[in-house]
């Protein structure tokens, strides 16, 4: 007999065991249920979110809705701020990019995509556009840790661009940050305010309007 203790699992497992192989498939399997609990956890999250709204994220409100008792909420999140911090790490377009796709030729074509990719992704996602406008009022560390991250995504990202373009760092710099905020907060405006300058910020029509300047922009300036 063997004990492993685990401070992940919050508990000791005993294994009887002949061989390391058996061991391993031990572990796979702790990891695994841990993998399928987390999972169970973070989609009553955005059944809530989607349902109710921010507001009614709560621990009790997500243990009823997973199924799952709150002592383990708390062991595998740490608090709500945590867990919530997870869901968006989960569903963020920016923290999910692949970095080894980034353009080897066509930048203009690679940056007009990636932006479609983006408000196409946040439009579908009533759960993520309003974490987006929790996280504006969050300090917690597990959010920071998260925008540490966006970031340095974002300048691989911008580097790139401006390897194959030849514009300064500054220019692609400034022109991500411009698109991606007035995109973010026109998404999430969206869903209270259906014009803005004249333009359906909550129709698909107002939005192609929208990506048409957004290539036109890439086109001019890379």
């Amino acid at each position: 007999m063997i004990y492993f203790p685990s401070k992940k699992f919050g508990c000791y497992y005993k294994v009887t065991y002949f061989c390391n192989r058996k061991v391993t498939l031990i572990f796979f399997i702790m990891i695994k249920d841990r993998d399928n609990t987390e999972r169970r956890i973070l989609d009553a999250v955005g059944r809530i979110v989607e349902r109710e709204g921010f507001e009614a994220v709560r621990i009790n409100a997500v243990a009823t809705e997973s199924g799952m008792s709150k002592i383990l909420i708390y062991r595998y999140f740490g608090s709500i701020d945590g867990l919530l911090a997870k869901y968006l790490e989960d569903k963020d377009f920016w923290l999910n990019f692949d970095t080894s796709q980034l353009p080897q030729s066509d930048v203009k074509a690679f940056s007009k995509q990636i932006f479609r990719a983006y408000i196409n992704m946040l439009r579908s996602s009533p759960a993520l556009r309003k974490l987006y406008r929790w996280e504006l009022s969050s300090k917690h560390p597990s959010i920071n840790e998260l925008r540490k991250r966006r970031e340095e995504t974002a300048l691989k990202i911008i580097a790139s661009v401006c390897e194959l373009s030849g514009e300064s760092f500054d220019r692609v710099a400034g022109i991500s940050t411009l698109v991606t905020a007035s995109v973010s907060y026109l998404c999430i405006l969206g869903e209270n305010c259906g014009v803005y300058n004249s333009l359906q910020i909550d129709s698909d029509s107002g939005w192609e309007k929208l990506l048409e300047t957004i290539d036109f922009m890439f086109d001019k300036i890379l």
